[in-house]
């Protein structure tokens, strides 16, 4: 689906912390549910706190398994129209820190 079809959210749940060099956020994802569809402008950084194993699906339809553990990061420079669905029976959470 284009972009221009879908509204975008937030990038994650809830903002913690923002200054002039990054923004970190909370991302918390329940079981069985989605994140809003969003893009990132800056390239960011995830911490997985808790859970793991989310399917990110891309606006083009397309759905990758990203594979993850508690303490694994991940450097993300991609910037695509996306969400992540927890399809697990446990709380997904990870920290996000986006480098302005």
């Amino acid at each position: 689906m284009a972009s221009g079809d879908r509204k975008l959210g937030d990038i994650a749940t809830q903002l913690i912390l923002e200054n002039d060099k990054v923004r970190i956020w909370n991302l918390v994802v329940a079981p069985g549910e989605s994140s809003d569809w969003h893009l990132h402008e800056n390239d960011y950084v995830t911490v997985v706190v808790e859970g793991g194993n989310l399917d990110v699906e891309y606006d083009n339809g397309s759905v990758e398994r990203s594979p993850s553990e508690i303490g694994s990061w991940r450097y993300h420079g991609d910037h695509r129209i996306h969400r992540v669905t927890n399809n697990t029976n446990s709380t997904y959470r990870n920290v996000l820190i986006e480098l302005k």
